[in-house]
C-alpha cells in the first residue's frame, strides 16, 4: 500500500492517466509509417500529458523531465516528502519487452535509496505499421520479470541490466515482487546469482592451481561457502 501523500495521489491516478494518454497516443500513430518518429512522439507527449495531469493534483510539488536524451528518469516529482520518478518506455509488439530498467549492481543504491516510489508508462505499438496499441501504467517493481533459476529479478546476464515481465504477464497482471522487502529479496538473489555464474564462466577457468587456494582462503575466512566453485 502506498504510503506517502505523493504515492497515493500518483497510484490513484491511474486509470486517469490512461485514460487521458491513450487517446493521444492513438492520434499520433494514425497512419504513421516511420516507426522511429512515432516512438519518440508518443515518449513527448505521454511526459507532456503525465505532468500537467500531476501538476492539477500535487501542489508545492516540483514537476520535471530532462532535457538531455537518455537521462532517467522521464518525469521526476520533488517536495517535501522526497523524490519520486515515472519513467517512460516504448516496445514493439512482435516480441516480449527487452527494455532498460537499471543496474542489477547499483540499483538499490541509485534508485531505491534515492526514489521514494517509481513507476513505469510502458507503450506497446505494433511494429509493421508503428501504431500505438495498448499501454500500462505500473509501480516500477511490478513491471520486472522473474529469472527462474534463482527466483530472483529478471537481468540480462552479461551486463546485469535489469528486465521487464512478458507482455503476457502485463495482460495477466502478474506481478512477481508484490512488497518492496520481496522485491529486495529478489535483487539479493539475483545478485549471488549471477556472481556466482559469472566467477564459474569467466573467472574459475582463468585460475592457476596457486591462485584458486588463494581464493579459497577468501571464503575460509568467511566460513567456507561455495569452495565448489574452486574445484573443492
Amino acid at each position: 500500500m502506498a504510503g506517502t501523500n505523493t504515492e497515493k495521489i500518483i497510484t490513484g491516478l491511474k486509470e486517469k492517466i490512461l485514460e487521458v494518454v491513450n487517446p493521444k497516443l492513438a492520434a499520433i500513430t494514425e497512419g504513421t509509417t516511420d516507426v522511429a518518429i512515432a516512438w519518440k512522439k508518443m515518449q513527448d507527449v505521454t511526459a507532456t500529458e503525465i505532468r500537467k495531469l500531476l501538476a492539477k493534483h500535487l501542489t508545492q510539488t516540483e514537476i520535471s523531465s530532462p532535457t538531455a536524451k537518455s537521462t532517467y528518469p522521464d518525469i521526476k516529482i520533488v517536495n517535501s516528502e522526497g523524490q519520486f520518478a515515472i519513467d517512460i518506455k516504448v516496445n514493439e509488439n512482435s516480441k516480449d519487452p527487452w527494455f532498460d530498467m537499471a543496474r542489477l549492481d547499483t540499483m538499490v543504491t541509485d534508485r531505491i535509496e534515492k526514489y521514494v516510489e517509481e513507476w513505469e508508462f510502458v507503450i506497446r505499438f505494433d511494429s509493421s505499421n508503428g501504431k500505438f496499441l495498448k499501454a500500462y501504467f505500473n509501480l516500477f517493481r511490478e513491471v520486472v520479470g522473474i529469472r527462474t533459476e534463482c527466483n530472483g529479478i529478471k537481468y540480462r546476464p552479461y551486463d546485469g541490466k535489469v528486465r521487464p515481465k512478458t507482455w503476457a504477464d502485463f495482460d495477466n497482471n502478474k506481478v512477481y515482487w508484490e512488497t518492496k522487502e520481496k522485491f529486495l529479496e529478489g535483487i539479493e538473489r539475483s545478485l549471488k546469482h549471477r556472481w556466482k555464474e559469472n566467477i564459474k564462466a569467466h573467472l574459475v577457468p582463468k585460475l592457476s592451481a596457486k591462485e584458486r587456494e588463494e581464493f579459497k582462503k577468501l571464503f575460509d575466512e568467511n566460513g567456507g561457502e561455495d569452495l565448489a566453485l574452486f574445484g573443492e
